[in-house]
């Protein structure tokens, strides 16, 4: 018995996401952030997720609540330790509110790229069931991971 593959489409990762993604979180206790609706593609030659999310921002230094388009990007990798395809080098390409004063979206912009590589680092956005890892009495170990225009793909092989 050889190599396995454990394939992972883009609407499967999409739908990880918005789940990992879904429980609103704080930036520097003024800014108070939900994703949603993300929608993947992949990026075969260099290696990167590209996503593009919804976003709503509440602030006490806000009027009002602002929504907009978040758009991140990143490297994929495989977490030995976790077994899990993980984002790495994440990075927060453009936050754009509707509606927000250009001085607020620039300060916000700012701050998105400054910390949206410590928000999303490390997130796991596959992760390989311990099913795949036994199959018919032998044990399998991640050993490669592809980026592929339709999603991920992680190669098992026999111990």
């Amino acid at each position: 018995m050889g190599e396995r593959t454990v394939r992972m489409n883009t609407a499967q990762i999409q739908q990880k996401l918005n789940h990992k993604l879904a429980k609103p979180f704080t930036v520097l206790k003024v800014f108070h952030i939900q994703l949603s609706n993300a929608l993947v593609s992949m990026d075969p030659v260099s290696g990167r997720i590209h996503t593009l999310m919804d976003a709503h921002v509440q602030s006490d230094l806000l009027a009002d609540a602002a929504t907009g388009k978040i758009s991140l990007s990143g490297l994929v990798k495989f977490d030995q330790t976790r077994h899990a395809v993980v984002l790495d080098q994440p990075t927060v390409d453009q936050l754009q509110l509707d509606g927000a004063q250009a001085e607020w979206q620039g300060l916000v912009q700012q701050l998105a790229q400054r910390l949206g590589s410590k928000w999303l680092d490390q997130l796991v956005l596959y992760e390989v069931k311990p099913e795949d890892l036994s199959y018919a009495g032998r044990q399998f170990q991640p050993t490669a991971l592809q980026v592929t225009a339709e999603g991920l793909q992680v190669t098992l092989k026999p111990q």
